[in-house]
């Protein structure tokens, strides 16, 4: 394949295509690249765009340029997204990570390919439900008739108990509400995940990952429950979409110190195997856990930490090993700097606990 050389001193990275073709798209990028286009090593491809070693912070000019690029390669291809700022040094890196990283990255694309992400996000229409509380709500109606009846406006406590009764029923309701919409949407998904409150008036906001045969029929399933619940929510959805919320991997750049440092914490000598790892990670795991240190304020940092050191061992031994009982050196010449696919939240049952 023929060489797209960088302009600038890094390589910026979007997502990963399983085709090795060279392919270029006229594209704006991130950070003002002119030109987007793919890295290819071995049936896969990194899409990319000349960039720079910066840290690229999340601001919503560099979000709305990372996805912009992923959704409009989502159309010709199924697309494994990274998180923004990944970079490599090279193009030399990016196929050496492509041809270590087979491995991780074919099995996520083996969980997501034919899927897609669809963001279903409803909130409170104008003061509607405020107007069906004050209907249905039997404590409310009484609370408001003792007050008229008393001939006097509400006292600052009567206020209070007002405030907190209407809270209460608006909360019910959205309980009651979101579990009709996960009802109607999940069997039309295989995954869901929920997403973070963009509003005070938000009532539902979560992720589906949805088939690409079931796109259809999951779309006209929210333009129903649109009609069922009329002028109480606005519905918004966006999708398809590359499956931000479904990838558990991250990948990065990890050194030496880095994967010493990791394997100190877990009390690994300078060399080990898979299997050894997540043993490790088990016995230590069993002992630190914050739910057995309850007294302790420091348990929950020393878990972290852990849990992280455990995950960069990993990604590390997914990314470079092969046999899970062979043991990998973990020597300065062995490591060097590589780049590695790190999972996120995968992490072994801790039993016993």
């Amino acid at each position: 394949m023929a060489e797209l050389h960088s302009k600038g001193s890094g390589v910026y990275l979007y997502g990963i295509i399983q085709d090795d073709q060279a392919h270029r798209w006229s594209l704006s990028g991130i950070g003002g690249a002119e030109a987007v286009y793919t890295i290819g090593q071995d049936g896969l491809s990194a899409v990319v765009s000349d960039g720079t070693l910066k840290l690229y912070e999340a601001t919503q000019e560099n979000l709305l340029a990372h996805n912009k690029v992923l959704e409009e390669i989502m159309k010709a291809f199924w697309v494994l997204p990274l998180r923004l700022g990944t970079v490599a040094k090279s193009e030399a890196e990016v196929r050496a990570f492509l041809q270590k990283a087979s491995r991780p990255l074919r099995e996520a694309f083996s969980q997501l390919e034919g899927r897609a992400e669809v963001d279903v996000e409803a909130e409170w229409h104008g003061d509607g439900i405020f107007k069906l509380i004050a209907e249905e709500n039997e404590k409310i109606r009484e609370h408001k008739a003792r007050i008229a009846a008393a001939g006097k406006a509400a006292g600052l406590n009567e206020q209070i108990a007002m405030g907190m009764m209407v809270a209460e029923a608006i909360n019910q309701r959205k309980a009651q509400v979101s579990q009709t919409i996960e009802e109607a949407l999940k069997p039309l998904s295989e995954r869901a995940s929920p997403l973070k409150a963009r509003t005070k008036e938000t009532v539902f906001n979560a992720a589906f990952l949805v088939p690409q045969e079931r796109m259809k029929p999951f779309e006209e399933a929210i333009y129903r429950l649109g009609d069922q619940f009329g002028n109480l929510l606005k519905f918004r959805y966006a999708g398809p979409l590359p499956c931000y919320s479904f990838v558990n991997l991250q990948v990065m750049m990890v050194d030496f110190q880095a994967v010493d440092e990791a394997r100190k914490v877990l009390n690994l000598s300078d060399s080990a195997s898979l299997t050894l790892v997540k043993e490790a990670y088990r016995s230590l795991a069993m002992h630190c856990h914050p739910d057995r240190n309850p007294n302790d304020p420091q348990a929950k940092a020393r878990f972290e930490k852990l849990a992280a050191s455990y995950r960069l061992l990993l990604g590390f031994w997914e990314t470079v090993g092969d046999d899970p009982d062979q043991a990998i050196p973990f020597t300065e010449e062995r490591i060097g700097k590589t780049m590695v696919v790190i999972p996120q939240e995968r992490l072994p049952d801790v039993v016993n606990v």
